[in-house]
């Protein structure tokens, strides 16, 4: 999921431009006491970087409890939950950090249409409602450190000192957001005057104070289901006025389980659910894979990739294209990202296409849509989220998305054919490489063959479980990098960082989502949706077509994981009610959080595509348009035949 926000908040540089003349006193009074919280900064990336290396331990861990196992038939005791708690230190330590570096995912469907002023105004509202909701996660979450009795099972470990540097690290959190919200005062300030900061405080905390009377009041007469649907327009608000999708998916949470349960229950519920969710055994895969697919790209295993399929592809009308989008269904088989296959594309095959005169509607359309294919080839970060929602083996979601993966492929194929058959001036082809070159390219893929069959195999094989398998798969990815040379100190660095940065974004919003799912259980509003479409009595294919267009109205403004955590645990009841098979839906679903990154206006991979290639960003929505339809073909291709998602699971049962 190192998913940034589409269009991040100002840096201070930006925040402290201003037309004025002089700094007013209360501005630079601001600016000089963010300067003092912004010293914490440094600390934090160096909390984050150990935080990151005791996860590279975690690796080593993994790999050695698999191979004691084998060797000596006595596997390292109590791993599992060394793991989990480990796991927690990863994340609070880089939460800060994270922020410092405007890594957590937010949406501009308001703010990107708004002058730098009004940008810092409705901002600061936003951020002091995140600070409110940190406040209440510090409190809560200290609360149950003070009173927690907890011990793992197997080393008799007191959850205590874990649960308090989580604590620790949603204090420097605070402390970054409260940095963030004096810069912006301080802009404001500049550019309106003081009367017009002290109004958006105002706001903010008014915005605050009522959301802590509902939460006290408990919106008497109003029933649980009617509740789920104003707290669902109270999470949406938030996400469209640009306040980060973790904290708003926590802050509606927080204030409609009071409301429906009352304040102690959702005060109780609240200190725990972000730590449970980061230290669950459960989510390790996530972690893991997350760290593979950072190492492959450092590695410039993609650019092997993309090297063969050119190879072998470029002399076609179109080549350079079809061979990107081969080298990025190559690559989903280590990386499983879409946004990390979106860059890896970017970076490596966009120089080479311009250099031989392929059209940029052409180019950056298949680069910024084609890392989407990795979602679904395992392993899957995707499938992964699903899996744990759905309590669906996470094995079998893998191997099924093997043959969509491959259909996806070749729609993205046919849809460049087109293309380049319409109009030739698109894409001009190269000169023919001869085949010895070809077959000798053909050795460069052997790392990612390798890395597959080691983590893909292995699970099959029943050597490991996928968890395991994330971590055999980064350490296979090392070693291999190691053997090649392609591994270097800052390499490992850059990887760590970025993966860093990815894991507390997605855990972030797993947790915020973790609590929301609670919220929607309450409100009873998936058994009751599931319940007036069994009334209806509509055809099964009907409530599928439904759900396709909610969900992609929906991915266009909200991003992959939020989407997903947001309208699985909504979707699930009525797949269960039509019988549907779990795992063929789950792809379905794949598919469609996956176009949520590439579809117009807030495709998270459409803003990415943009940096990178510096051209204007209606060009780039241009571009994307032909692949979301080949999306959609592959989704309808997975409808209309069911075993192309089922039948490879079952035979390998």
């Amino acid at each position: 999921r190192g998913v940034p926000a589409a269009q991040p908040p100002q840096s201070r540089s930006e925040l402290m431009s201003s037309n004025a003349i002089e700094t007013p006193p209360l501005a630079a009074q601001l600016e000089s006491l963010s300067a003092l919280i912004r010293r914490t900064e440094p600390f934090c990336q160096r909390i984050s970087a150990v935080g990151m290396y005791i996860f590279m331990g975690l690796v080593i861990l993994t790999f050695a409890d698999v191979l004691l196992r084998y060797v000596i038939g006595s596997p390292i005791s109590g791993s599992i939950e060394i793991t989990e708690m480990l796991m927690s230190v990863v994340l609070f330590s880089s939460v800060a950090y994270t922020y410092w570096r405007r890594g957590h995912v937010s949406m501009d469907i308001v703010t990107g249409k708004l002058s730098e002023l009004n940008k810092n105004r409705l901002g600061a509202i936003t951020t002091v409602w995140s600070l409110a909701v940190v406040f209440f996660c510090i409190t809560c979450m200290g609360k149950y450190a003070m009173t927690t009795t907890d011990t793992t099972s197997v080393w008799n470990m007191s959850y205590k000192p874990f649960i308090w540097f989580a604590v620790f690290g949603c204090v420097l959190l605070f402390l970054a957001m409260l940095s963030h919200l004096l810069d912006q005062l301080a802009a404001i300030i500049r550019g309106g005057g003081m009367g017009s900061a002290f109004l958006m405080l105002g706001i903010g905390l008014l915005g605050v104070a009522l959301s802590v009377w509902v939460a006290v009041e408990r919106l008497p007469g109003i029933s649980a289901p009617a509740q789920g649907v104003i707290g669902m327009v109270y999470m949406f608000t938030m996400f469209f006025l640009g306040m980060p999708v973790a904290f708003a998916l926590m802050g509606t949470s927080l204030v409609f389980i009071a409301s429906l349960r009352g304040l102690t229950a959702a005060l109780n519920l609240f200190g725990t659910a972000w730590f449970s969710t980061c230290s669950s055994y459960t989510w390790a895969p996530l972690m893991f894979f997350l760290l593979m697919g950072f190492l492959c790209f450092y590695s410039r295993f993609g650019e092997d990739l993309y090297r063969t399929a050119r190879n072998w592809c470029g002399h076609f009308r179109g080549g350079l294209a079809i061979a990107s989008v081969c080298a990025c269904t190559a690559l989903g088989a280590v990386v499983g990202d879409a946004l990390v296959g979106c860059i890896a594309m970017m970076t490596i095959a966009l120089p080479e296409m311009r250099r031989h005169g392929y059209d940029d509607k052409l180019a950056i359309g298949t680069l910024a849509c084609s890392g989407g294919i990795g979602s679904l080839i395992p392993p899957s970060s995707n499938f992964i989220i699903y899996g744990v929602l759905a309590e669906q083996s996470i094995a079998d979601l893998f191997i099924a998305g093997v043959f969509p993966g491959l259909v996806c492929m070749a729609c993205f194929i046919v849809v460049i054919m087109i293309m380049v058959w319409r109009n030739p001036e698109l894409a001009p082809a190269l000169p023919r490489v001869p085949m010895h070159e070809r077959l000798v390219s053909l050795k460069t893929g052997l790392p990612i063959i390798i890395i597959f069959i080691v983590v893909i195999g292995g699970i099959y094989a029943g050597m490991f479980t996928a968890t395991e398998g994330g971590g055999i798969g980064a350490f296979t990815t090392v070693f291999l990098a190691l053997v090649m040379g392609r591994l270097s100190w800052s390499i490992v660095t850059s990887g760590l960082n970025d993966t860093g940065k990815t894991i507390s974004m997605a855990f972030t919003v797993l947790g915020g989502a973790g609590v929301f799912s609670y919220f929607m259980t309450m409100s009873k509003i998936p058994m009751i949706l599931a319940g007036v479409i069994a009334s209806m009595n509509m055809p099964p294919m009907a409530v599928m077509f439904a759900i396709i267009v909610c969900m992609s109205l929906l991915g266009c403004f909200i991003p992959a994981i939020p989407l997903m955590l947001i309208c699985v645990p909504i979707f699930l009841p009525l797949a269960a009610l039509f019988g549907w098979n779990l795992i063929w839906f789950g792809v379905i679903i794949n598919i469609l959080v996956t176009m949520a990154g590439m579809t117009p206006p807030f495709g998270v991979s459409l803003f990415v595509a943009k940096e990178l290639a510096d051209v204007p960003l209606s060009l780039v929505y241009r571009s994307s348009i032909p692949f979301v339809l080949a999306f959609f073909l592959c989704l309808g291709f997975c409808i209309a035949f069911e075993p192309l998602s089922t039948w490879l699971p079952a035979m390998m049962r």
